[in-house]
């Protein structure tokens, strides 16, 4: 229980600490798994245009048990497989920067920094109406540009992510954050597609 409330108050305790101990790959995986689920309930949602007090309604649209288990198998799966991608590609890059991890310590490192995901997800879950947040109209990839580099959310992810390698990697914090640099060269060329296609 204490090693849950350190990963939110203290992370640098936390990964510090988990360099010196064995790990298990069993919370990541029951953290990634929920995100799934969670995500494919939010996805069968917004497909068919209920949220979870709608389903409390009798006269209400019904989710099929085929589309709601469709959308969490895949929603898992999908999670899972880039999770995998990412352990394979972050451990790289770590180890050619000098770092002293193994992949089993990237996947639990990066199944860990992923649990503000699963957090953001619990609330679109139960307030369904924040989802449309941040979608102005014919604004949806700059608003999802201003929704992703605002998000409290990623920010804590990214955090988490940094703090974790930087420590069971034994690197810099600096060259730890070469890792959250992949998600800004991604997102270039999505912005330059944008501006020729308005």
């Amino acid at each position: 229980m204490r090693n849950a409330v350190d990963l939110i108050i203290h992370p640098k305790r936390f990964f510090a600490n988990s360099r010196e101990r064995e790990i298990s790959i069993i919370a990541p995986i029951i953290i990634l798994i929920m995100i799934g689920i969670v995500d494919g309930i939010v996805v069968a949602g917004l497909v068919n245009h209920t949220t979870i007090y709608d389903r409390l309604n009798p006269d209400a649209p019904v989710i099929s048990a085929t589309t709601m288990l469709f959308s969490m198998l895949m929603g898992s799966f999908s999670v899972y497989a880039l999770i995998l991608i990412q352990t394979v590609v972050f451990n790289l890059i770590m180890k050619k920067m000098g770092g002293t991890g193994t992949r089993k310590q990237a996947f639990y490192i990066l199944g860990l920094a992923s649990f503000p995901a699963l957090v953001e997800g619990l609330i679109f879950l139960i307030f369904p109406q924040t989802i449309g947040l941040f979608q102005f109209e014919n604004l949806h990839f700059v608003s999802l540009l201003i929704y992703n580099f605002l998000n409290i959310f990623n920010i804590w992810g990214i955090y988490l992510l940094i703090v974790g390698f930087a420590k069971v990697y034994d690197v810099s914090y600096k060259k730890a954050s070469v890792l959250y640099l992949q998600f800004l060269i991604k997102m270039i060329p999505l912005f330059i597609i944008y501006l020729i296609a308005s």
